[in-house]
């Protein structure tokens, strides 16, 4: 009766889903381009979201939510439009928070001790500093792809600069990040893109809906990722524990070691699951697997795909 429920609750959790991405792209219109042709031009072979759209006919509607309101602060100065490089604080930060809707944003390099911004077509921008506190909010009031795709925000950080901390809430577009050392992050990806390259993380907490992460060359200490209808590509480095949830999503990993190099606890209502070869599928399948190692993986896998290989 348990494992009925179970399923019951599951069945249940994945239509929601489903209809949240139905309504989203139930909503578009005609003369609009799909967001995975929109980022296979921002991002060239690196970026694939088929998988995630389906492969839809030109003039897709990209959906994002982000609290337009509530999210400005009106005690600092909002841009619009074009915004050449601005100035916004001296000196090194402890921690960055990105709310980001509807924009393409890079991170580079200030080549000073200074943090710089600078914005094409963005929609209504923020970045200021408090306290050791660096905001970055940006929104736009449309959801056009093609405005998405031209929508363009580069944040410079001082080369030195020690983040323990970056939070980010992405709702459509794509936020590259790259050769960063940061002891936590915490990511919640709608309908977008986050890329991470030769990052090295104490702590990640990954949440995606119908987005995508993908992650090369990244080390992290304890991973925690919840995928929805989207999709996780991670290649890299775990050195203490994973702990993975896929309602309907997928889910790729390349890690360094070998298989024995964990514990594990693997649960499968009606999805599918390989360990560096061993398949686990069917209706509800619950394993523990003790290797007497010193680091543990815990994968809950609902109705979509995961796969770990070593």
């Amino acid at each position: 009766m348990k494992k009925f429920m179970k399923m019951c609750f599951v069945l249940a959790l994945v239509l929601i889903i489903v209809g949240s991405v139905l309504y989203m792209l139930g909503r578009g219109r005609n003369g609009r381009e799909t967001m995975d042709e929109m980022l296979w031009d921002a991002g060239g072979d690196w970026v694939d979201l088929g998988n995630l759209f389906g492969d839809g006919g030109a003039g897709e509607f990209v959906g994002y939510e982000l609290d337009e309101v509530s999210m400005f602060d009106s005690n600092h100065t909002t841009w619009k439009g074009n915004l050449e490089k601005q100035l916004i604080g001296q000196g090194g930060v402890e921690q960055l928070t990105l709310d980001i809707g509807g924009s393409m944003v890079e991170i580079k390099d200030s080549g000073d001790d200074n943090i710089y911004i600078e914005g094409k077509s963005i929609g209504k921008m923020q970045a200021y500093v408090e306290g050791d506190v660096l905001y970055v909010r940006s929104v736009r009031p449309s959801n056009l792809a093609e405005e998405i795709k031209n929508s363009k925000i580069i944040l410079y950080l001082p080369e030195d600069c020690s983040l323990n901390m970056i939070s980010v809430s992405l709702g459509a577009g794509q936020l590259q990040l790259g050769d960063m050392t940061v002891d936590n992050m915490q990511a919640s990806i709608g309908a977008g893109q986050l890329l991470m390259e030769d990052m090295d993380i104490g702590w990640l907490e990954v949440s995606l809906g119908a987005g995508e992460l993908r992650a090369d060359d990244v080390t992290v200490q304890t991973l925690s990722a919840s995928i929805g209808a989207g999709n996780m590509e991670f290649d890299g480095a775990i050195n203490e524990s994973a702990s993975i949830s896929c309602s309907m999503g997928n889910v790729s990993m390349e890690l360094e070691g070998e298989k024995q190099d964990f514990n594990y606890q693997l649960s499968c209502v009606a999805g599918n699951m390989d360990i560096d070869g061993d398949s686990f599928a069917g209706a509800v399948m619950d394993r523990t697997i003790d290797n007497g190692a010193a680091k543990y993986m815990d994968i809950d896998c609902s109705m979509g795909n995961v796969e770990v290989d070593f």
